[in-house]
């Protein structure tokens, strides 16, 4: 092997490498932010998976939804009955679990926009008309709103990402959250 050789198989070897760390050091500001964002990554035989989403909604949770002060159902059930309901759909399928924890959100919406008479609701709106109830009815400040619109969003990627992988703390942490929120809208509906 001759010395052009050699520099040509060493420039070949680090030039991806080079490129990796120029790009992490043009957005090493952003950084942080952007891998808080991750839900999984995967490369080759490295595979991370990231529950921060739902860890930090349940977060927010706890600082922004005031606690029920007396029991709500749902439909006639506890939030024990729902709790262990969704408990057992999650270890089944934890895509279902989400959704079916976003419907209780849904449904508690709609009760409390129908008896605070917002709107008489002739069919089920979607979760962007019911977000909009909900901000002219004054029901939730903008930290409430944000908090529904986060679990909008995971349950939008529950029913539309095919390949998006939920751990079972992180459906865990959604299902608290949505009952804490469902809990929180029916108690508002019940105050008349």
């Amino acid at each position: 092997m001759n010395w052009l050789t050699f520099i040509a198989t060493l420039v070949d070897s680090l030039a991806w490498p080079a490129v990796v760390i120029a790009i992490l050091f043009i957005v090493r500001e952003r950084l942080p932010e952007m891998v808080t964002a991750l839900r999984r990554l995967k490369y080759k035989d490295l595979e991370l998976e990231f529950e921060t989403s739902t860890a930090a909604i349940e977060k927010k949770s706890e600082e922004a939804l005031p606690s029920v002060t007396k029991a709500v159902t749902f439909a006639g059930s506890t939030e024990d009955d729902e709790r262990n309901r969704l408990t057992q759909i999650a270890e089944i399928s934890p895509r279902s679990a989400i959704l079916e924890a976003w419907l209780l959100v849904e449904r508690a919406a709609v009760d409390v926009i129908r008896k605070r008479g917002i709107s008489n609701l002739k069919s089920m709106p979607g979760p962007m008309q019911l977000r909009d109830y909900l901000r002219k009815g004054e029901l939730l400040n903008e930290t409430l709103l944000g908090l529904f619109e986060e679990l909008r969003f995971l349950r939008n990627e529950a029913v539309h990402v095919s390949d998006a992988q939920f751990t079972p703390k992180a459906v865990v942490n959604y299902i608290r959250v949505a009952l804490k929120m469902a809990g929180y809208l029916e108690q508002r509906a019940s105050e008349l």
